[in-house]
């Protein structure tokens, strides 16, 4: 990623659509079934290769992973962040 570029889980925040909550808001917002260990273990599992560095850097990663597979589906016109209002 380049210096001046945003990370995706920034870019997201700017948007409006996540205001950096929890890792399991980012899953589930990527369409990550948290309630699936399976699901969740298939996404830790790629990067993997980070489990014995710094954990924030291993967060940092599949946050932004999450973030990147959202704006995708925002995109994609998949999913919309805007507020129900009845």
């Amino acid at each position: 990623m380049a210096k001046n570029q945003a990370r995706p889980a920034e870019t997201l925040r700017r948007m409006g659509g996540w205001s950096g909550g929890s890792i399991g808001q980012a899953e589930a917002l990527a369409g990550i079934n948290v309630q699936s260990d399976t699901e969740r273990k298939a996404l830790w599992d790629q990067f993997k290769h980070l489990f014995t560095g710094d954990s924030q850097t291993l967060i940092n990663v599949v946050v932004d992973h999450c973030a990147t597979i959202t704006l995708d589906r925002i995109r994609r016109g998949e999913l919309s962040l805007l507020p129900n209002r009845i």
